[in-house]
């Protein structure tokens, strides 16, 4: 089998104003969708969905920058070596994982079509069926945060994600709140995505009181999250700073890896996804796994890494919350606080074309 035809697509997809720590606030996805024909008459999809430029290293317009440079190159070759796909990407462009992860989605999508099994047959199994959804909630104590605790209770979701304000005193206040009103047995996620510094983490873990809480990402580097774990004790779940096996067997020997936040286009696809993926559950490490944004194509392939997971070491997996235009025939499911893939061989989802509309670039 080989590659005969590489398309890429653009759309805009807007979606409910979402805001990251630190003010970065996006209101329109810009997704970049690619099309790997082959041969055989099989073709797959993949996509990549930056959170705009100041989150992580990346932009939606260097997705499509770098696969105008990856995808000549793989004309002609089979899809469904994805191994070899992956180590050609990585030779051939130094760094830049948000652009290889949609051609290496694709991919993956043809080599479990050819098979005729759903992907998650080919990451491990179906070990998971029902893998946990974390729900987000707003920043600020009052009305809505309860409203919006109140609708994720009635959806069955048990896990709650919040998030900094870089604002010492108004963190403390909204841990304080959260610690009052969460029930029994559920949990809450305090994500910092790199805003504070390390005495304010401090400050807010040493003030928030008896509240049983993870920081996530504390602060910006790897040094500075591992410092905040030593010092005041609450469980570090990394993201950011953790893309590779080498920051994850560095933490886990720090003795400070209580979870990972796994994400699809942080770390290049579902190749090196994979494989962070099986190291974290040989160390017994938790993980959170999802998309450094969110797609309906991403988070198909977040629940089958969620399948394929064991449920010792998952914590919960990201649904597309907040999109305000359908962009998949056959979206990953939501019920009772559990994500479920889409049936049918490889991701199972595929793009509506009268939505997406003709391809921006094709390679042949």
């Amino acid at each position: 089998m080989k590659i005969t035809r590489i398309s890429v697509y653009q759309v805009d997809v807007p979606i409910k104003p979402a805001t990251i720590s630190l003010d970065r606030v996006m209101s329109v996805f810009d997704e970049t969708i690619v099309r790997i024909e082959t041969d055989a008459g099989i073709e797959g999809w993949g996509d990549s969905v930056p959170w705009g430029a100041n989150f992580v290293a990346a932009f939606a317009r260097g997705v499509r920058a770098g696969v105008d440079e990856l995808a000549p190159q793989l004309i002609g070759r089979d899809p469904r070596m994805v191994g070899a796909i992956a180590d050609f990407m990585d030779f051939t462009m130094t760094g830049q994982p948000y652009i290889k992860t949609a051609l290496d989605v694709a991919c993956w999508d043809i080599l479990a079509r050819s098979l005729d099994t759903p992907l998650y047959m080919l990451l491990g199994g179906m070990v998971t069926p029902e893998p946990e959804v974390i729900g987000s909630v707003p920043p600020e104590p009052g009305e809505e945060l309860a409203a919006v605790m109140a609708k994720h209770r009635a959806d069955g979701l048990v896990q709650f994600s919040g998030k900094t304000s870089a604002d010492v005193a108004q963190d403390i206040a909204y841990l304080r709140w959260m610690g009052e009103h969460m029930r029994p047995g559920e949990s809450l996620k305090f994500d910092g995505n790199a805003g504070w510094r390390v005495d304010e983490a401090v400050r807010v873990a040493r003030a928030m009181g008896d509240v049983d809480v993870y920081f996530e990402q504390p602060c910006a580097s790897y040094e500075e999250c591992r410092e905040v774990r030593r010092t005041t004790g609450v469980p570090l779940i990394l993201d950011e700073s953790a893309t590779d096996v080498g920051v994850v067997l560095r933490a886990k020997e720090d003795g400070v890896l209580d979870g990972l936040n796994l994400k699809l286009a942080k770390v290049g696809g579902i190749s090196k996804m994979r494989l962070i993926r099986d190291l974290c559950v040989a160390l017994h490490v938790p993980l959170e796994i999802q998309d450094s944004s969110y797609s309906e194509l991403a988070c198909a392939v977040v629940a089958h890494m969620g399948h394929s997971t064991p449920d010792r070491c998952i914590r919960s997996v990201i649904w597309p919350k907040g999109l305000k235009k359908q962009i998949m025939i056959n979206p990953p499911v939501i019920a009772d606080g559990h994500m479920t893939a889409p049936e049918g061989p490889g991701i199972g989802s595929v793009p509506m074309m009268d939505v997406i509309g003709a391809p921006i670039a094709v390679y042949e």
